[in-house]
């Protein structure tokens, strides 16, 4: 028995011993920190150095001198470091320091500028997008371009120039970007259906440079662009096509003036009809769909009357002729220039600057044109209703108080509609509350289409080839905000904004 208790008693005491050692094992030491801080000149001015970055090995916080080259670390354990300082065009310095518990651990840095490098940069790789010869794919007219250089020399900064050319007979190329330092550039606005070359020249600071071999790439097929609408720009005004999706908006004209009023040729929707001034008068011209092939129709005639901003004109039905206004006469030209000839007169002391004409009359085959009879006044106008010939000129919409303006047909051709500002009218033209009506052809069913929702003026109102949908332009009272182009339901219903800064919209089903 007493050996029994003996040995319990040698247990307990080894149990004890060794629950203490085991505590004592886990005792945590706490952090002990330090602090850094120092001072960086430039060896040859003496003078402190801003800007300079100050990193640590083992890592700590990254930071750079300010204006009186001073930097600082604060809140660094304790234990051995190597301290670098570091700046573009300088030799880097780097000094090995102990930091010591609650002290702050002094030191300068004295930098000399870098020596010229004396190793030309190596050959240039590219990364993306690959050569056309490895990959057919067509790209967007936005595409980044990336490429990598080997190692010079250590220290090294090398910059770049990137240089485009446009198609295989552009010898000279365009440098889009010059001295850069970083290895990617996006080029953007570029054409559709074309091919294009691109090199990239580096240079390291002793101005050694190297050229990279051309690579190509080929930018994705025309779209087919159903919206037609003017964009001001700084300096004119100039029409565009657009899809409404990211880089397919483009622009047609450029003739440093403006070019207004597109409107696409029924039919084939081959060619867009458009004004543009011309010896300070409006004519009429045609291009494609892509803003080639320019065509001058109208000649000694050009598209003149009162208040003319050069919009009065519009398609056959056929798209064989245009039918535009000459000061009192209403005339038809074939579309290539020739066999021009005068329809009719326009009333006394008027003369028709805004027309439509449709191939379905109050909803069965035949042909018809709406006209606006411009008077003296902006507020003096009419609207007429006649035969393709020019003969049964009837009066549809008598001369109103306010001001109309832009009659057109409706799909089947059973209604016309057209703006009217009843509340104002003004000899500079102004308008305050431009609303878009339509009325049937035997001048009743009057029918406000713009509504209680409408701000400022609805003004250049067409319907869609299927009459699915009215498109119309908007602006403010004010005039000095952009103009915007909505689309509404026939029955004006469903008012939705689809282009900000656009106005004199067209558009087609392709």
């Amino acid at each position: 028995m007493k050996k029994f208790y003996t040995l319990f008693g040698l247990f307990i005491v080894f149990g004890i011993f060794m629950f203490v050692t085991s505590c004592n094992e886990s005792t945590v030491e706490p952090d002990l920190y330090g602090s850094i801080s120092g001072t960086v000149k430039a060896s040859a001015s003496n003078l402190p150095m801003e800007g300079v970055t100050i990193t640590t090995n083992p890592g700590t916080t990254s930071v750079t001198t300010n204006s009186e080259g001073e930097f600082s670390i604060e809140k660094v354990l304790i234990g051995d470091y190597s301290v670098t300082a570091t700046k573009e065009d300088y030799s880097s310095q780097s000094i090995n320091i102990k930091v010591t518990e609650s002290q702050n651990n002094s030191m300068s840095f004295i930098l000399t500028v870098a020596p010229l490098d004396s190793k030309i940069p190596d050959d240039i790789t590219y990364v993306s997008p690959a050569d056309i010869e490895e990959d057919q794919s067509k790209l967007p007219t936005e595409v980044k371009l990336t490429w990598r250089n080997g190692e010079t020399e250590k220290g090294d900064t090398l910059r770049f120039d990137v240089i485009l050319y446009e198609g295989a007979d552009d010898a000279e190329g365009t440098k889009i970007v010059s001295n850069i330092l970083d290895t990617t550039y996006t080029v953007n606005n570029l054409k559709f259906e074309t091919t294009y070359l691109w090199k990239v020249v580096a240079r390291n600071k002793q101005l050694d440079e190297v050229e990279g071999k051309k690579w190509r790439f080929a930018t994705e097929d025309f779209p087919t662009n159903p919206y037609l609408f003017v964009k001001d720009t700084l300096d004119s005004r100039d029409i565009y096509s657009w899809d409404l999706k990211e880089n397919h908006l483009v622009q047609l004209t450029d003739g440093g003036g403006d070019e207004l009023h597109p409107k696409i040729m029924p039919g084939q929707h081959s060619r867009i009809a458009y004004s543009a001034m011309n010896n300070g008068v409006f004519h009429i011209y045609t291009m494609d769909l892509k803003g080639k092939d320019v065509f001058k129709v109208t000649g000694d005639r050009p598209v003149v009357g009162n208040h003319n901003d050069g919009g009065g004109f519009v398609w056959s039905p056929t798209g064989d002729q245009l039918l535009y206004g000459y000061y009192n006469e209403l005339i038809v030209i074939n579309r290539d220039g020739t066999g021009w000839k005068k329809i009719a007169n326009s009333p006394v002391n008027r003369e028709f600057t805004q027309m439509d004409w449709t191939y379905q009359f109050n909803n069965h085959s035949e042909e018809k044109i709406v006209a606006l009879a411009q008077g003296d006044k902006p507020y003096d106008n009419e609207i007429y209703l006649m035969d393709p010939d020019g003969s049964n000129m009837t009066l549809l919409v008598d001369n109103l108080e306010g001001t109309l303006s832009n009659p057109q047909f409706s799909f089947g051709g059973d209604k016309v509609i057209f703006s009217l500002d009843s509340l104002y009218e003004d000899d500079r033209g102004i308008q305050r509350d431009a609303r878009i009506y339509s009325i049937n052809i035997d001048g009743t069913g009057w029918t406000d289409l713009s509504g209680d929702d409408k701000t400022g003026n609805d003004l250049q109102a067409k319907f869609s080839e299927t009459g699915e949908k009215i498109i119309f332009m908007n602006v403010s009272n004010s005039g000095t905000e952009k103009k915007t182009i909505w689309t509404m339901d026939p029955d004006g219903s469903n008012r939705e904004q689809l282009i900000f800064n656009g106005e004199m919209p067209d558009w087609y089903n392709p």
